[in-house]
């Protein structure tokens, strides 16, 4: 792999960071509806039971109330995501049809996948939360640090085997970024998803993972995994004593946001109006009881917000793929 100067990855990181932190505050949903009697339907391009589907979940107990038409979580994990990003845009621009995603169906496979639509056909409605790549490890393994990992790859070059799903995903380049910053190589293990993964991890077939903090958190808790860093500026809350890659000396932040978006020739009014249904729902006992119950770390920002934070990453993402020439 081509080595990439570390002021680059920095420089990448920050992108992505810039964007203020603050959730853009909802307004009242008073006045007519522009949806239809219909249900609102979250396309989530994975399978049923992982972060994004519990973390979607959330609006169906709690938007109805807000936003009027009932809200329908579906799982369409064809073709690698692509299924349910394809479903998407070739819905009625209603308002009725959406996709819940993080960046890798919609910003990566932009990038290196033969579709129909580009990056600027997508618009945030809003952010769910940000995700913080946690690398993590049997508890028996010798690696216990972010330190022990270094110093066995440095005395013993591509010696550790790292399992992750969704290659050039949120699990993926991150240690790409990692490799690139320190000169490093492991050897890449893909698997189907972070399911597999962890199997692979539990049983010590691989020697290190990464996934999302709330999907090993209560591993960590009994002792049977251990996290070795987070890819973020600041620690996981769910995971509070495990460090940063930054604390470790190593300026790599690269969090996963799990975000909302509509085909950007769905009307201003309606989007706006999802916006805020959703922002006032998410604000209530119900959401931030089944937040905290899930570890899904909510912490909602409007449409403004996280346009600003989609359009970095696109930026950010195409820097490295370029860079390790998997796009022109």
């Amino acid at each position: 792999m081509k080595m990439h100067r570390k002021t680059l990855v920095a420089a990448l990181a920050t992108t992505v960071l810039g964007v203020a932190a603050g959730p853009t505050m909802a307004s009242d949903t008073n006045g007519d509806s522009p949806l239809g009697d219909g249900p609102i339907r979250l396309v989530i391009p994975f399978g049923p039971g992982g972060g994004s589907d519990m973390t979607a979940r959330v609006l169906t107990a709690t938007a109805p109330e807000f936003c009027g038409p009932r809200i329908d979580v579906v799982s369409m994990s064809g073709a690698a995501g692509l299924e349910a990003v394809n479903h998407v845009m070739n819905a009625e621009s209603d308002g009725h049809t959406l996709l819940v995603t993080d960046y890798g169906p919609i910003v990566t496979s932009g990038f290196v996948d033969d579709v129909e639509w580009s990056h600027d056909d997508w618009d945030p409605v809003m952010l769910f939360t940000e995700w913080l790549p946690t690398v993590y490890t049997h508890a028996d393994h010798e690696i216990d640090s972010i330190e022990d990992w270094v110093d066995k790859l440095e005395a013993e070059p591509n010696s550790v085997t790292f399992a992750h799903a969704a290659p050039l995903g949120i699990v993926h380049l991150p240690l790409i970024l990692f490799e690139m910053e320190t000169g490093l190589e492991n050897r890449h293990i893909p698997t189907s998803g972070g399911g597999e993964t962890r199997s692979m991890v539990m049983g010590e077939h691989v020697d290190l993972g990464m996934t999302l903090p709330a999907s090993i958190a209560a591993e960590v808790e009994n002792g049977t995994l251990k996290a070795l860093g987070t890819f973020a500026d600041e620690r996981a809350d769910v995971l509070p004593d495990v460090p940063t890659f930054k604390e470790a000396g190593y300026d790599v932040s690269l969090p996963a946001w799990l975000m909302i978006f509509a085909k950007n020739d769905v009307p201003q009014e309606t989007k706006g109006f999802l916006q805020d249904c959703f922002m006032e729902a998410l604000a209530t006992p119900t959401a931030e009881s089944m937040s905290d119950r899930t570890n899904a770390g909510i912490d909602p920002r409007g449409m403004e917000d996280s346009a600003e934070l989609y359009h970095n990453t696109v930026e950010m993402v195409g820097s490295i793929l370029r860079e390790i020439g998997e796009i022109d």
